[in-house]
C-alpha cells in the first residue's frame, strides 16, 4: 500500500502533462487551419508575380529572342497574355472576405485549379513549354514552403 500512493501521484503528474501538450499541439493545429485563409492571399500574390513576370518576358521576347520563352508557331502573344490576365484575376479572389470565409480544403482545390491553369497554359504556349513549366512549379513550390514555415511558427 505505501508504494501505490507515490505510484498514482507519479501517473497524474505524467497524465496531467500529457493533456497539456496534447492540448498545445492541437491549439497549434487549428492555428494553422484559422490562418490557411492568410497562408493563401499571400501565395497568391506571389504567384501573381511569377505571371506577370512571365507576361513581360513574352512581350520583351520578341526583342530578346530567348528560346525558353519562344511561342508554339500557331499561338498569338496577346492569347497567352490574356490567359494569364485571366489567372491573375481568379489568384485575387484568394485576398477577399469570401476566400476567407471558405475552409482550407475548398481554399486548397480553388489554388490547385489556378495552378493547373497556369501549368497548362505554359506547357501549350511555348516550344519549351515541359521545361518552364518545371521550372515554374519548382519555384512555386519553394515559395509555397517558404511561406508554409512562416505560418507554422
Amino acid at each position: 500500500m505505501q508504494h501505490l500512493v507515490p505510484a498514482i501521484i507519479v501517473m497524474l503528474v505524467v497524465a496531467f502533462f500529457m493533456y497539456k501538450n496534447i492540448n498545445k499541439i492541437t491549439s497549434n493545429i487549428d492555428n494553422l487551419e484559422d490562418r490557411s485563409y492568410e497562408l493563401y492571399a499571400k501565395y497568391a500574390r506571389i504567384v501573381e508575380g511569377y505571371i506577370k513576370e512571365l507576361q513581360e518576358t513574352i512581350g520583351k521576347n520578341s526583342v530578346l529572342k530567348d528560346e525558353k520563352y519562344r511561342l508554339v508557331q500557331n499561338v498569338k502573344i496577346q492569347e497567352v497574355e490574356d490567359k494569364l490576365s485571366s489567372l491573375i484575376r481568379k489568384l485575387a479572389f484568394f485576398e477577399t472576405l469570401q476566400a476567407k470565409q471558405k475552409k482550407k480544403k475548398e481554399l486548397e482545390s480553388d489554388f490547385f485549379e489556378v495552378l493547373t491553369a497556369l501549368d497548362n497554359i505554359i506547357q501549350s504556349s511555348f516550344e519549351h513549354g515541359d521545361e518552364l513549366a518545371d521550372d515554374t512549379r519548382e519555384k512555386l513550390h519553394e515559395e509555397y514552403i517558404k511561406l508554409k514555415k512562416i505560418f507554422e511558427n
